[in-house]
C-alpha cells in the first residue's frame, strides 16, 4: 500500500515569493532571460507576433480542456499528435485574453487558417501538425528547467527543501504530466503577457524591443553586484545606477527579428516615455521610467506571485511523488 504524502513537505507559494525576493539579483536575469526569449519567439514564427499568441492561446484551450476533464497527456504524446480538435472558436474571447481588437483578431485568424496552420469543420477548429513545429516549446522547457533549478538551489541553501533534485527530474516531471505543467504555465505566461501588453497599450513589437536592453543590464547587474543579499527593493535601486555599452538599433532589430524602420519608429515613442534613452553615440539604454515606475513595479510583483505559484506547484510534484 502506497505511504499517503505529507503534506508538511510541500512548498509554499508565499514563502517561496519571499526566497526569490530575497535572492532576486541571481534570479532576475535567468527569469528575464527566458521571458525575454519567449516574447522575441512570439514575433519570429510568423514575423507577427499577434498570429503567434492566437496559436499559443488555441493550445491553451486544448490544454485546459485536458485539465478540466482530468485527462493526463505526456509531452512526448501531445506533440507527436498529428493534429488536436479545439471545440469552437470565439473571436471576441479571444480579443479580450490578448488585448488584440476584435477585427484584427479575426482578420489574422483568417490569415493562419489561409496559411494551413488551422482549419475549420464546421463551429470546430482543427490546429494541423505543422502548428506543433512552430509552438512546441523545446526552448521554453530547456529555459524553464534553468530557472527551476537556480531557484531550488536557492531554496536548499536556505533550508526550504531538504532533498535532493537533479535538474534532469525537473525537466522529466514537467514532461510526464503536460496538461498539469502547462496549464499552469499557461496562467503565468498569459498573466505576464496581457499585463505587459495593456502597459504598452497593446503594442507587442514596443514591448519586445523593451525586453532587449533591460536584458543587458539585468545580466550586468549580476556580473556587478554578485551578492545573494540583494533582494528585489535593493535590486530596483541599485540597477539604476548600472552603466551599460548600450545597443545600437540594427543590432536590436537583429536580436528580435523585427525589420530596422519598425525599431525606428517603434522607439521614438519608448524614448518620449523614458522607458528607455539614447545616448551620443546612438546606442540605447533603459530610461528611468518616468511617472511610469510605480505601475511598472505593481506588473512586476503580480507576475512573480504568478511565477511563484507556478513554481511551488512544479516543486510540490517532485517532493510529493518521492515521498509517496
Amino acid at each position: 500500500m502506497s505511504e499517503i504524502p505529507n503534506i508538511n513537505k510541500v512548498i509554499d507559494k508565499a514563502g517561496l515569493k519571499v526566497i526569490i525576493s530575497e535572492n532576486y539579483v541571481n534570479f532576475a536575469p535567468e527569469y528575464m532571460s527566458f521571458l525575454s526569449e519567449w516574447i522575441t519567439g512570439t514575433y519570429k514564427a510568423f514575423n507577427d507576433a499577434d498570429k503567434y499568441t492566437i496559436l499559443v492561446y488555441l493550445f491553451r484551450k486544448n490544454v485546459t480542456f485536458y485539465y478540466d476533464n482530468f485527462i493526463k497527456v505526456t509531452y512526448d504524446d501531445f506533440y507527436s499528435s498529428d493534429h488536436i480538435d479545439i471545440e469552437k472558436i470565439n473571436i471576441v474571447e479571444i480579443a479580450k485574453a490578448l488585448g488584440i481588437p476584435k477585427e484584427t483578431t479575426r482578420r489574422k485568424v483568417s490569415e493562419l487558417e489561409s496559411a494551413g496552420v488551422i482549419k475549420k469543420k464546421g463551429k470546430h477548429l482543427i490546429i494541423d501538425k505543422k502548428a506543433f513545429q512552430l509552438v512546441e516549446p523545446i526552448n521554453t522547457m530547456k529555459n524553464l528547467t534553468n530557472v527551476f533549478y537556480l531557484i531550488y538551489n536557492i531554496c536548499k541553501k536556505n533550508g526550504v527543501i531538504n532533498q535532493n533534485i537533479e535538474k534532469e527530474s525537473i525537466t522529466n516531471s514537467m514532461k510526464s504530466n503536460l496538461t498539469y505543467t502547462w496549464f499552469h504555465y499557461y496562467k503565468f505566461i498569459f498573466t505576464w503577457l496581457f499585463n505587459w501588453k495593456k502597459f504598452f497599450n497593446s503594442d507587442t513589437e514596443k514591448f519586445i524591443i523593451w525586453c532587449i536592453p533591460m536584458l543587458h543590464r539585468a545580466n550586468k547587474m549580476r556580473v556587478d553586484k554578485n551578492n545573494p543579499n540583494i533582494n528585489i527593493s535593493t535590486w530596483r535601486a541599485e540597477i539604476e545606477k548600472i552603466e551599460t555599452q548600450g545597443i545600437n538599433t540594427m543590432s536590436l532589430s537583429d536580436i528580435t527579428g523585427i525589420p530596422r524602420p519598425t525599431v525606428t519608429r517603434k522607439l521614438k515613442s519608448l524614448f518620449f516615455n523614458k522607458h528607455l534613452y539614447m545616448d551620443k553615440n546612438k546606442l540605447i539604454h533603459p530610461g528611468d521610467q518616468g511617472k511610469y515606475k510605480a505601475e511598472m513595479y505593481n506588473i512586476q510583483n503580480l507576475c512573480l506571485n504568478e511565477f511563484s505559484d507556478f513554481t511551488a506547484k512544479i516543486f510540490n510534484q517532485i517532493i510529493l511523488r518521492s515521498i509517496s
